[in-house]
């Protein structure tokens, strides 16, 4: 878009004259044909606009009249360099004003020069990020609940009033905690009954059981071993004891 701009100049310098030769230009503008890095470019003239030197036009930036005056009163002055390669002013008496023309680059970045630089798609990024970062809160927080669900004491389960009922009878004792008993395993279900595990344990230890010692047993019991050999998970053997069929 131009040539670059002898180097004898200062930054400021470069920028206002850019500025001079091509009106309403844009830091990427200045800065790809001036060879100054955009940090620079921005730095400088976020201090120019801030002292009216220049003022923005749409996505970039015009001399205003103290501007133009500014550029006129640098130009008229000759600047030499040092053996170090620093631009100083030919008469030293003009020092003071020659500091206060040159704008030194700042240490931290302008938020406001940056957020004027920020392009519509920049913009768009960033609150897509916002709203992903809004969800991800959100999620972190259902899992933090469900965590915590899952970490908290659970209350003893309702057990039920005899160790052997039947289907129906333990549905409507357990109500809601009958599917959740059921798959923790605290009780089983055989045939038509449903038994407290516990008590099925200890019952299946009585094996093999002989036919003498039936009468022996208890009315849960009974009722247990004839479902049982319904479902023939016990069988008969040699006419005088019962024996499990093992799975």
């Amino acid at each position: 878009m131009g040539k670059m701009l002898s180097s004898k100049r200062t930054y400021t310098h470069i920028i206002l004259e850019y500025l001079n030769n091509y009106p309403g230009s844009s830091i990427k503008d200045i800065s790809s044909s001036t060879g100054l890095s955009p940090v620079i470019v921005r730095k400088i003239l976020y201090k120019l606009k801030n002292d009216n030197y220049v003022e923005k036009s749409g996505n970039g930036y015009v001399l205003t009249e103290r501007g133009s005056k500014l550029l006129e009163y640098i130009a008229s002055k000759t600047i030499q360099h040092h053996e170090d390669g620093k631009k100083v002013p030919e008469n030293a008496s003009r020092l003071e004003d020659w500091k206060q023309e040159r704008v030194k680059p700042e240490s931290e970045p302008l938020r406001e020069s940056v957020s004027e630089s920020l392009t519509d798609d920049t913009r768009t990024r960033l609150e897509a990020i916002e709203k992903r970062l809004s969800r991800i809160e959100k999620e972190i927080e259902e899992l933090r609940k469900a965590l915590n669900y899952l970490t908290e004491p659970k209350k003893e389960s309702k057990m039920l009033p005899s160790p052997v009922l039947s289907f129906n009878d333990a549905q409507t004792v357990l109500g809601g905690l009958f599917e959740r008993m059921l798959y923790e395993g605290k009780i089983v279900r055989i045939g038509k009954l449903v038994v407290e595990k516990s008590f099925y344990e200890q019952f299946r230890r009585k094996f093999p059981l002989k036919t003498s010692d039936i009468e022996k047993l208890n009315d849960a019991e009974k009722i247990l071993l004839e479902e049982m050999r319904r479902e023939a998970l016990v069988i008969l053997y040699a006419g005088r004891e019962l024996r499990l069929v093992e799975s």
